[in-house]
């Protein structure tokens, strides 16, 4: 794995997610796609151990900067992504890694997971049936979208796998 190839792709991760994924959010919910996510997912999907670990807990991090002045707590996103990240590495033996179908569900999956546990810990203490549903609609909403979003980002990150050093490229 080749870090300024990362460090160019979390920048650029973090453009999309600060200025065109506010753009297409669904207004009525607060609901967006998480580019740094997918990137984490990628690294996860093709990197070496511990590097694509460090990459998604780096990228998760960046996502926490940005949500701690909405009550987010400061390492919980770097810490979903870097274990996140860690097990997608121990089950991605088991997939076809390239197959859209793949990127999807691995994506819904443990972003899912993430923002319920991001959204249960913002609950903690007025925990209720109604906030339940407060924290699983939208949770589930930006999982649905990020998983969405994910075959078109995957498929470049793919095509240059020889420059981030994450693919073997064959003749």
């Amino acid at each position: 794995m080749r870090w300024l190839p990362f460090t160019m792709l979390a920048v650029l991760a973090l453009v999309l997610q600060t200025t065109v994924a506010q753009r297409i959010h669904i207004y009525s919910r607060d609901i967006w796609p998480n580019c740094m996510f997918i990137l984490a997912v990628h690294y996860a999907l093709w990197g070496p151990w511990p590097d694509a670990a460090i990459a998604a807990w780096i990228l998760g991090f960046a996502v926490d900067l940005q949500t701690v002045s909405s009550g987010g707590g400061v390492g919980l996103y770097a810490f979903s992504f870097g274990g996140s990240a860690w097990i997608i590495m121990r089950i991605r033996h088991a997939f076809v890694r390239d197959h859209a179908l793949t990127q999807v569900l691995v994506t819904l999956t443990f972003a899912l997971l993430i923002e319920l546990l991001v959204g249960a810990y913002r609950q903690r203490g007025a925990w209720s049936r109604d906030a339940a549903a407060a924290v699983w609609w939208p949770a589930m909403g930006r999982a649905v979208y990020t998983s969405a979003v994910a075959p078109y980002l995957h498929w470049p990150l793919v095509k240059l796998g020889r420059w981030t050093g994450l693919k073997p490229q064959t003749r």
